[in-house]
Order: C-alpha cells, then sequence, then structure tokens
C-alpha cells in the first residue's frame, strides 16, 4: 500500500461497511461475469459475512457491446429476495441499468451498489481515496438545485452546444452512500446526473474524452442531436467508427440518455471512462436506455461520453465553468 492507493481489503471494508452498512441477515447479491475483478469479488464476500449477512455471487455470461445491459433472467429472479445488490461485471452494466431494479429501487425494496465496467484499479486508487462523507453532502446540494431547473444547456470550446428541458423528478445522487433501500450508488463515485427529456435535445455533441467501449479518441467524435436522437456521428479513427455503428445498428441507442456531472476532485484523467466521467468539472452525455433515470426507453446499452472542459448552465445559473465547479453552496 503506498499513500496514493489504499489495498482490496480496505476498498471492500469502506464499500460494505461505510458506504453500504451491510447489516446482520441481509441478503447481499454479488452479481460478475467473466471479466470481474474477482480479487475484489472475493472481499466484499468476505466483508458481507463479518457483518452477519447472508451473500451469494451470482455469475452471468459476459456481453458483447451491442448487448451490455442484457441481464440473466436468472439473476433477475434472484432480486426479489435481495437486499442488497453490488454490480461487478466487467463486459457491461445489465445489473445496474435493468428495469426490474428500477422498479424494486423505487419499492424501496432494495439498495445497491454500482461496480460495473472497472478494472481493479479503480477500487484501489484515484476516486477510490476521495472524502465520500464530504462528497455526498455536495452532491445532496447540487442535487437540491438541479431539481429546481428546467433547462440545462452544455457547451465546450471544441464545439458541444447541446441544451434540454430535464427530468428533475429523478435526480440521481451517486456520490458513494445507499444505506437504506431506495438508495443508489456507485463505486468509485461522484456525479449527479438526470435525462433530458424524451425527444427534445437539440444540438451537437463533441466527444473528446474516453466513453463506453472506446478509448479517448485522438480527434475528437462530433455527433448531431435532432428531437432527442442522434443523428449523425463524424470523426476519424476507430472509436468514431464504432460509436457510429452501436448507434445506427441497436435499436433506441441514439437516444440521448443522461446528462451528468462529476464531482470527485480525487479522480484521475487516466482514459477510463468510469474514472472519469466521475473527475470534478467533467461532464458525461448517455446514449440509450433511460430507465434507471426514470425514462421510458428501454435498450440493450447505456453509453456514457465523457466531455471535457464543459460550462454547464441550468436555466440562468452556471453550475460549471470551463471545467471548474460553481455551485457556490
Amino acid at each position: 500500500m503506498t499513500a496514493a492507493t489504499i489495498s482490496v481489503a480496505e476498498s471492500a471494508r469502506l464499500v460494505g461497511r461505510e458506504l453500504l452498512a451491510i447489516r446482520p441477515g441481509e441478503n447481499v447479491a454479488i452479481v460478475v461475469d467473466d471479466h470481474s475483478a474477482m480479487e475484489m469479488v472475493r472481499a466484499l464476500a468476505d466483508v458481507a459475512a463479518s457483518a452477519g449477512a447472508e451473500w451469494a455471487i451470482l455469475h452471468q455470461p459476459s456481453r458483447p457491446p451491442e448487448r451490455k445491459n442484457e441481464l440473466s433472467p436468472m439473476v433477475e429472479a434472484a432480486f426479489e429476495r435481495t437486499d442488497v445488490l453490488i454490480s461487478l461485471t466487467g463486459s457491461g452494466g445489465a445489473p445496474a441499468y435493468a428495469a426490474r431494479v428500477k422498479e424494486l429501487l423505487t419499492e424501496k425494496r432494495i439498495r445497491t451498489m454500482s461496480m460495473v465496467m472497472r478494472e481493479l484499479s479503480n477500487f484501489t486508487s484515484g476516486g477510490a481515496l476521495a472524502d465520500y462523507r464530504a462528497l455526498h453532502a455536495e452532491g445532496q446540494a447540487l442535487a437540491s438545485i438541479w431539481a429546481a431547473g428546467r433547462t440545462m444547456r452544455i457547451t465546450t470550446e471544441a464545439g458541444t452546444d447541446i441544451a434540454a428541458p430535464i427530468g428533475s423528478d429523478t435526480v440521481v445522487i451517486e456520490c458513494g452512500y445507499a444505506t437504506e433501500p431506495g438508495k443508489n450508488a456507485a463505486f468509485s463515485d461522484g456525479e449527479v446526473s438526470s435525462r433530458p427529456l424524451e425527444g427534445e435535445a437539440e444540438g451537437v455533441i463533441v466527444i473528446d474524452g474516453p466513453g463506453t467501449g472506446i478509448a479517448r479518441p485522438a480527434t475528437p467524435i462530433r455527433v448531431e442531436v435532432r428531437g432527442g436522437r442522434a443523428v449523425s456521428v463524424s470523426g476519424e479513427g476507430p472509436e468514431a467508427v464504432h460509436l457510429r455503428h452501436i448507434l445506427e445498428t441497436v435499436p433506441d441507442a441514439d437516444n440521448v440518455a443522461e446528462f451528468g456531472i462529476g464531482l470527485n476532485g480525487a479522480c484521475r484523467r487516466n482514459g477510463s471512462f468510469q474514472e472519469e466521467k466521475k473527475a470534478r468539472g467533467n461532464v458525461h452525455i448517455a446514449f440509450g436506455d433511460n430507465i434507471y433515470y426514470g425514462g421510458t426507453v428501454r435498450c440493450p446499452v447505456h453509453l456514457d461520453m465523457v466531455i471535457y472542459r464543459p460550462t454547464v448552465r441550468l436555466d440562468d445559473r452556471v453550475l460549471v465553468e470551463n471545467g471548474v465547479v460553481r455551485l457556490d453552496l
């Protein structure tokens, strides 16, 4: 262990004991696939056992890019008896974005921790080292501001200029803590987000950071949006080709699904989209499924795309200016 890392065991204790507050007698489901960080899986099972909980590791197949959100029906059935769901699938986000999970959260029958599509280093360094108490407090404050807003506009010097009325009825705080039924978080963590209203987003997104299934592009990817849908993707390199293929071939993948603001000052700019989308002052815009955010679009994918140095306006208020968070809390 160094000053810039914690051990896997320490990370698992932070997640299980503090952020989830696993209790004696609870049923803990840990969902994995062939690409999961199994050292972390075993450490979390140990923490659940030490807390007096019953635990099970549920292993489903890894999924290809066009089926990232496809959950095994056998795994989904187990959620009916689950109190705490920890999602650790490496190939996709199925247990985090499944429609039934959203329903169980709404019914306050479950609490969840999404650790999907992350490498082991995401759990032991960078954003994992944040002050999660302070981060959660700031996330709650930003969510209160967000819920009172009507229209969000995101611009960058690179060319992004997109605006939409937002779904302020479902503002999602993912800042580490999920200690009660109905709460959800991720790890490492640090964002607030919601959906643009369906069919309403208009403008241009210039993707200059990493995204789901793509590395940071050597040259930015330009996506034109009309009526809440991506209508064209332009750019050089394999990242643009891959994104264009998914948006054009997977039903409803072109839906603009989420606007999110990163708050975690400990996150690195290391090319990992799960790390960078939580980084303080970064924005991510997602395509595809928006059920988790209170929408109605079901899709086999949810594709987060990181945008650098954004300016974010909520109505007349500037929340982020050129990559600097300005909440004036």
